[in-house]
């Protein structure tokens, strides 16, 4: 992979918080240019985001075409369920590949098999009444974690410990599931995603890591990310 160019990948970040935008990107290998922009949806609470397709698909395909992306990352679990139809109009638009933080959290999983799941957000009652039912009907059988949160701006810069604290509690009361799947990267788990793999013998899929792996396989590319949980390490094949 040395002869090979980076990737240029775009990456449209719907909010402002940097903390775990920066550390994803501090994980990015040297074969990708991440590039990052607002996603340009101004936004007082996560509802702002519905209705929003027109703006979103059109700021995403201005921005393939101008800055010369070969694929594009479109995060947020809010933006696409509050959004019915935003893959199809993303695929209709942009003519490379892209992937959406559900989109590649739902092949991330079904690339280690796993089914029945416990999902992790910040989200508010509201928004994991949408998210949920969203994964149900893409075959997941899910636990949402209750993590009592009131908004996503709880989450912001929780100390890892803390994350990780949530999340043994979370296991504790699930039942039979194959996986920890972390959708809201304002509860970052990154630093400690090895060690939960470790303790608790499941994969972790957190959305950044999983939307970087599934970008980057579509393109052709693989590569072995250390200290970030297996899904980036190992790199498995799409599904």
């Amino acid at each position: 992979m040395t002869d090979e160019s980076p990737l240029k990948i775009g990456f449209l970040r719907p909010g402002a918080g940097n903390t775990h935008y920066d550390e994803f990107a501090a994980m990015v290998p040297p074969g990708v240019d991440l590039d990052m922009r607002e996603l340009g949806v101004l936004r007082t609470a996560l509802t702002d985001f519905a209705g929003r397709a027109d703006a979103i698909v059109e700021r995403a395909a201005a921005l393939t075409r101008e800055a010369g992306w070969e694929g594009v990352i479109v995060p947020g679990a809010p933006v696409e369920v509050q959004n019915p139809g935003l893959r199809e109009r993303l695929a209709d638009a942009l003519g490379v590949p892209f992937t959406t933080a559900l989109g590649a959290g739902e092949r991330a999983l079904r690339a280690f098999g796993a089914s029945r799941i416990l999902l992790l957000t910040p989200f508010d009652a509201h928004m994991n009444s949408l998210v949920v039912p969203h994964l149900t009907a893409r075959g997941f059988d899910v636990q949402l974690a209750d993590l009592g949160f009131g908004s996503e701006q709880e989450a912001v810069d929780l100390d890892a410990g803390v994350v990780f604290d949530l999340a043994r509690g979370a296991v504790e009361a699930a039942s039979g599931v194959q996986a920890l799947y972390f959708q809201g990267a304002v509860l970052n788990p990154l630093p400690v995603v090895d060690a939960m793999e470790r303790e608790f013998g499941l994969p972790v899929i957190a959305s950044n890591p999983a939307m970087l792996w599934a970008v980057a396989s579509e393109l052709g590319r693989t590569f072995s990310i250390a200290d970030k949980g297996r899904l980036t390490r190992e790199w498995p094949p799409l599904p």
